[in-house]
């Protein structure tokens, strides 16, 4: 057997290099690489030849067939017959199938240069180029394991060519012309890449995740492998989507970050995907009632979850109420509602529950009712009486002034005393009436006309003694004096010795005559009456006293005193 070398011509990078291809000469035919002169039974205009890729390298073609023998020796002679091919006369071949076309031989031998490089010295003068390449995987059937490739090949010569038969088992080199390294690694590379989707799959702006090309439907809070890409987490998907911003899950409202997809960890202040802010406490619940956030409390709709954006008193997730501003902050410290103003404690924010003498959010000192109200006007407090300007609220000192018919004078702490026998007198009973009428309902300047008739200004003997303004018998709290009094019957009035109730001050006196009237069905009806005339009438009527002009004595006093200004200082 001859062999003869020959040298081609190829490129590589920006050069052209000389290949050395050693063909072996057989009796069976001549093959030449100088011309395009191929065995005379079978011509055609191009030559195709099947590359088949499996590998990443895209460095050898195998062609495996349950049938076909490996040639073992490159020196041994070989009686090749090629038992199918696939040749195409037209400019552009195409080679669709490598398993429609395998090569049987019963005894072949082993051919020394590639598949490609055969194709390329079929011919000189034709220049055969890749134009497309698109690869797909086929499956394993009964004992072969071929992967199909489709590659294009267009031949730019007319001139024919002959096929040499490939072996069934035949190496192909990365240094042909035809198929360069980077084409074969391209077309390898979208043959290994599946179109089945498998874990998280960024789409539509969000993240999928997929198994086996599958979406779970519902809605599920599942430990899946990490969107990050380390580890594993917990995320809220619905048909397999990560959820984000606010999510509601088993009746509570979550955040869950829009980046992580992670339900939010910490407290914070947080943007929701509607545009509204929410707070979002460590456990990524979304909070409601009041919270504190950098150093001041917070106000949360438990409907809406929105901080509140308008004043309101509001009852707290504790079961507290709490004033709230405009800025949705819990507010301390005198705040005014609807016309009054209130004070709450600066330090558990709840309303004032005492009465107490306070410093407010201004520097100023404020005298607020057990009520929680800012209070003005006189007030009595730890024995002794005060005066607040209803203005200001403030307290007054060293000025003398009229006060509802009494003339009272401040000293430089404020403290009130009477400059007459009678505003003293006023002075000592002028609280007692107002929490008569709270408690009792018996008007204040009835009470006080009273008291002034029957005590003679709290001057009589039982008034000094007892401090009992209304001659009330009895005992209060076990407590009595005897005093001789008199009596009316058939004969005229008549003396006896009686028991007095006696009371510690003349406050105790003026309560316990509201609950005298009030404990005595005769006197209902004149109980809550707002007209001082009306009430007057009513006890004459009723028989509190048998003097014919009782109700008319104190219509003066209460007219002549300025008493009705009492009913209006109580709310009347």
């Amino acid at each position: 057997m001859e062999s003869k070398k020959h040298y081609k011509l190829y490129k590589s990078g920006k050069q052209w290099k000389t290949l050395a291809i050693t063909a072996a000469v057989a009796v069976a035919g001549v093959v030449s690489l100088n011309n395009v002169t191929a065995n005379a039974d079978v011509t055609s205009s191009a030559v195709a030849t099947v590359a088949v890729a499996q590998t990443s390298s895209a460095s050898s073609v195998v062609l495996e067939s349950s049938t076909s023998a490996v040639a073992t020796s490159s020196t041994s002679e070989a009686s090749a017959a090629a038992s199918s091919a696939v040749v195409s006369s037209s400019a552009s071949s195409s080679v669709t199938s490598a398993t429609s076309s395998v090569v049987d031989a019963a005894s072949a031998s082993t051919v020394a240069s590639s598949a490609d490089t055969a194709a390329t010295s079929a011919t000189s003068s034709s220049e055969v180029s890749v134009t497309s390449a698109s690869s797909e995987a086929s499956t394993v059937s009964d004992s072969s394991s071929v992967v199909t490739s489709t590659t294009s090949l267009t031949s730019q010569s007319t001139e024919s060519a002959t096929s040499d038969s490939a072996d069934s088992s035949a190496t192909s080199t990365q240094d042909s012309s035809v198929t360069s390294a980077e084409v074969v690694t391209r077309e390898v590379a979208a043959v290994a890449t599946s179109s089945t989707k498998n874990g998280w799959v960024s789409e539509n702006g969000t993240y999928t995740y997929y198994t086996n090309g599958k979406v779970a439907s519902g809605e599920n809070y599942s430990y899946l492998p990490s969107i990050s890409g380390t580890g594993y987490n917990w995320y809220l998907v619905k048909d397999s989507v990560a959820l984000s911003g606010v999510q509601k899950w088993y009746g509570s409202y979550y955040y869950f970050d829009p980046t992580t997809y992670l339900k939010l960890d910490h407290q914070d202040y947080v943007k929701s995907q509607w545009g509204d802010w929410y707070m979002v406490g460590s456990d990524g619940i979304v909070q409601s009632g009041v919270q504190k956030w950098y150093g001041k409390y917070y106000y949360f709709d438990p409907v809406t979850y929105l901080k509140l954006d308008h004043q309101d008193y509001v009852k707290s997730q504790w079961g507290d109420w709490y004033m709230v501003g405009s800025d949705g902050i819990v507010q301390s410290g005198v705040q005014k509602w609807y016309g009054k103003y209130y004070y709450f404690d600066p330090v558990t924010y709840l309303k004032l529950d005492h009465q107490d003498y306070v410093k407010s959010q201004w520097g100023d000192w404020y005298m607020v009712g057990s009520d929680g109200i800012v209070q003005s006007g006189l007030v009595q407090w730890y024995g002794h009486y005060y005066y607040f300007n209803p203005v200001t609220y403030l307290k007054a000192t060293n000025t003398t002034f009229s006060y509802n018919g009494m003339s009272l004078t401040a000293d430089n702490t404020g403290i009130i005393t009477g400059t007459t026998t009678s505003s003293q007198f006023l002075l000592k009973i002028y609280q007692a009436t107002l929490d008569g009428w709270k408690e009792y309902g018996v008007l204040p300047s009835v009470t006080a006309a009273q008291a002034i008739l029957e005590s003679g200004w709290g001057q009589s003997a039982l008034a000094t003694e007892a401090n009992n303004l209304f001659g009330i018998k009895g005992s209060y709290n076990g407590q009595y004096v005897i005093m001789s009094t008199a009596e009316y019957g058939s004969g005229g009035y008549y003396y006896v010795n009686a028991e007095f109730r006696k009371y510690p001050s003349f406050y105790e006196s003026v309560v316990d005559h509201g609950y005298f009237l009030y404990s005595n069905s005769r006197y209902s009806n004149l109980l809550h009456q707002t007209s001082y005339a009306t009430v007057t009438s009513l006890l004459q009527s009723d028989g509190y006293a048998t003097s014919p002009t009782y109700a008319s004595s104190l219509n003066n006093v209460i007219t002549t005193y300025g008493l009705q200004s009492w009913d209006t200082a109580a709310g009347v």
